[in-house]
């Protein structure tokens, strides 16, 4: 049997286990909704010029940016239609409010939100079918063998945009390499060195390209100018609490797996600078019951953010805040001297570490970070992003940043040269898009 043959055998064997596994799935909340959608029962139908696939929330925003970069009309008489698929529930808020966005700001777009069909290569068949799409992109790691297979059988390019595919995921997809290859879309564009050998050793480096990431070019608070905008705000709660002059720690995304890390880094912050305010805003509510008991246990007095108005002020010396309000983190960075980001001191991936960057203040974090790769270990090497390893590492880090902060301004200025040399990727993507149009 040639190769073609067998490839055509392993999809088909794939196709015959999806009936198996669908009733499994209608188990899992998160797949429930929009089953009917997901097995195109019901949905969007009509033809499309592009059919975007991105798996969750961040690589919806990534679409958004997509649409709007695209040209507008590749005929007089109708808009470009893009079809945006997702596999998750916040993917779909995502795109819904994107497809709002893009029908105001372009109305030469037309954005149409769904859920991704279940990848029974069978029903990615019958959904290429439906839409016809003139190409495919799949965003970020996207490779699904029944999407790639209809792609394939109903001759769509397939664009993989903004790549990136880590060591274990290459290990993963090495063992179907041929299948894979066999499959292979026609341009990757990859956000890293790494990530393009990676795709070149799965798909061949004839079809793989460097490209910026495009969430780089989502930081529209790093442009010049934007140091006088990004001022901590004068009045409100968080300004009540925080603008009291003395000089702030703030130990941000804190994550179950490393509070006890968090918790030591506190308790050496809190003896070498007793006059610092400490603010702890954990990743999940949930852990506040087990925070408000450890720091009390842990003789440093916390006190809950809710408690604390604009009329009570600044809390005690002495006290932690323990962070218990959504929604007020970045106004937090605004007024604090000194930030931890979390979910980075153990293999969690890490978080968003460019917030208080944009606030002027260099972040101090972990040395899992691999989530955010695509920064760019450029960052540390400049001084824009403080790496520790354990919690007395962290503690000394954050010491020397409240004793002795960079000035605003300068790390403001800094940060923009750094992503403004990094932006341009929405525009690469959306020519190598349009040249398929």
């Amino acid at each position: 049997m040639t190769l073609r043959g067998k490839c055509k055998a392993l999809i088909g064997l794939y196709d015959l286990l999806w009936p198996l596994a669908i009733p499994a799935l209608w188990l899992a909340p998160r797949l429930r909704e929009g089953f009917a959608e997901r097995l195109l029962r019901t949905g969007p139908d009509g033809f499309v010029d592009v059919w975007m696939q991105a798996a969750s929330g961040g690589e919806a925003y990534l679409v958004r940016e997509l649409a709007l970069a695209l040209p507008e009309a590749m005929a007089e008489e109708r808009p470009l239609r893009i079809l945006a698929t997702t596999n998750t529930r916040q993917g779909r808020e995502v795109l819904e409010r994107a497809a709002a966005e893009v029908a105001e700001l372009r109305p030469g777009v037309s954005l149409i939100p769904a859920y991704c069909p279940f990848d029974q290569p069978s029903l990615m068949a019958r959904a290429m079918e439906q839409t016809s799409p003139r190409v495919l992109v799949l965003l970020e790691t996207e490779i699904w063998p029944g999407l790639l297979a209809a792609a394939k059988e109903f001759d769509v390019p397939v664009v993989l945009a903004n790549a990136r595919m880590n060591a274990r995921s290459l290990a993963g997809y090495l063992c179907a390499g041929a299948l894979l290859r066999e499959l292979a879309p026609e341009r990757i564009l990859a956000v890293s060195d790494e990530a393009a050998l990676r795709f070149a050793l799965l798909f061949g480096a004839g079809r793989v390209e460097r490209m910026h990431n495009i969430k780089f070019d989502r930081f529209p608070a790093l442009a010049p100018g934007a140091a006088e905008g990004a001022a901590a705000p004068k009045a409100g709660p968080v300004a009540a609490i925080m603008g009291d002059g003395r000089p702030w720690a703030v130990l941000a995304s804190v994550r179950r797996q490393e509070e006890q890390d968090a918790l030591a880094a506190l308790r050496e912050i809190r003896a070498a600078e007793p006059g610092a305010g400490l603010a702890v805003f954990p990743r999940h509510m949930h852990r506040l019951d087990f925070w408000r008991r450890a720091l009390y246990e842990a003789g440093l007095s916390p006190v809950m953010r809710s408690a604390l108005s604009s009329h009570s002020g600044p809390p005690a010396p002495g006290a932690v805040v323990l962070w218990d309000t959504f929604g007020e983190l970045a106004e937090a960075y605004a007024f604090c001297t000194a930030a931890f980001v979390g979910g980075s001191l153990r293999p969690l991936g890490g978080q968003n570490f460019l917030e208080p960057l944009a606030h002027g203040v260099v972040p101090v974090i972990g040395p899992h970070w691999s989530n955010f790769a695509w920064i760019g270990r450029e960052i540390v090497n400049l001084g824009l992003a403080v790496e520790v390893d354990g919690p007395r590492e962290l503690a000394g880090a954050m010491v020397a940043a409240l004793r002795r902060p960079a000035a605003r301004e300068d790390v403001r200025a800094r940060v923009a040269a750094y992503v403004n040399d990094r932006r341009g990727g929405t525009r690469q993507a959306a020519e190598r898009i349009a040249s398929y149009l």
